[in-house]
């Protein structure tokens, strides 16, 4: 069974890169020891951009230990996960990953319940952050992206605690499948795979959104993908 490897939270900081330039984040999180989590995420967290994080259906970000160790040895990074954040993440995971975890999951994590509702969109704080300027463009390829939930029942959760899967009503549904619908180019995609994507009730309304632009972009039949179009990114 998968267990809480890292729990990890942090306010908004000023973080002065190598270049001279600064960014408003809050992506460098620090373990501690168990954290009290509610609908709108972690108590002593924050996100540093209001806009694009934070709220409801991204109250929590997850990562596995396996993406994780993928990642810093893809990136070169030197620093301990277990302790530090670069990618942003609240939790580390053991043994579960984007190839497991699916859309509407919902687990009970110590006396906390929560439902996997989205992968992450990577954005370019991730690169700004590692100060590897490939960082996002590695994370989008390689599917490393993680997983936000909402929760369903507040309550604590801890180091160590188990990852118990309570109930998966969309097996087929995973994060790297989700990931894929957004990361390809549209015209390469199954078309009912991604209307099935786009009628699944637990996944949040910001990603529908994105895979409604990718739907017209398959229409049109084109090479582009959605993801890499939006104002955000």
């Amino acid at each position: 069974m998968s267990h809480i490897l890292a729990v990890k939270v942090a306010q908004t900081e000023t973080l002065l890169l190598s270049d001279g330039s600064s960014i408003e984040t809050a992506i460098r999180k620090k373990a501690v020891d168990s954290v009290r989590v509610h609908p709108l995420g972690a108590e002593g967290n924050d996100v540093g951009d209001k806009k694009h994080h934070g709220g409801a259906d991204k109250a929590l970000f997850f990562m596995a230990q396996k993406s994780l160790e993928k990642l810093t040895a893809l990136l070169g990074l030197d620093y301990d996960y277990l302790r530090d954040s670069r990618f942003g993440e609240n939790f580390v995971v053991s043994e579960s990953d984007e190839n497991s975890v699916c859309i509407g999951d919902q687990y009970r994590i110590g006396s906390a319940l929560v439902e996997v509702c989205q992968p992450r969109k990577p954005c370019n704080t991730l690169s700004k952050n590692t100060e590897v300027p490939e960082t996002r463009k590695i994370v989008v390829e390689t599917g490393l992206v993680g997983w936000y939930v909402r929760v369903l029942e507040n309550g604590v959760i801890s180091q160590g605690d188990k990852f118990e899967l309570i109930k998966r009503p969309y097996p087929e549904m995973t994060v790297a499948v989700l990931h894929g619908l957004l990361s390809q180019p549209a015209k390469t995609l199954d078309k009912t795979v991604l209307d099935n994507a786009i009628a699944c009730p637990p996944l949040a309304e910001g990603y529908k959104k994105t895979l409604y632009k990718q739907a017209e972009k398959l229409a049109q039949k084109s090479s582009e993908s959605a993801f890499f179009n939006t104002p955000e990114f």
